[in-house]
């Protein structure tokens, strides 16, 4: 078969046409993301990221970054989820 019939089969991977994101494909990205997310921030409270007063020998600054990834990947989760279902 000739890479034209292939390229011809398939008009929805040519150039030009927007790429087809389905409600199932953003619902699952959306939670992976948000379970990542929502497991880093239980990691950072394990660690005492939230404390007021931080124990005397504990890590200082890794807890707080694991709160802020955490954060940052439940925000990637939610715009994951409200995404346009088509992109160009």
């Amino acid at each position: 078969m000739s890479s034209a019939a292939i390229s011809s089969s398939n008009p929805a991977r040519e150039p030009g046409y927007p790429e087809k994101d389905c409600l199932s494909c953003r619902i699952i990205g959306a939670s992976a993301f948000i379970g990542l997310g929502g497991y880093a921030i239980m990691q950072a409270k394990k660690q005492n990221a939230f404390a007021k007063v931080r124990p005397a020998g504990g890590p200082m600054i890794a807890p707080k970054v694991t709160g802020i990834l955490g954060t940052v990947f439940i925000g990637l989760g939610i715009g994951r989820l409200f995404m346009p279902p088509t992109r160009a």
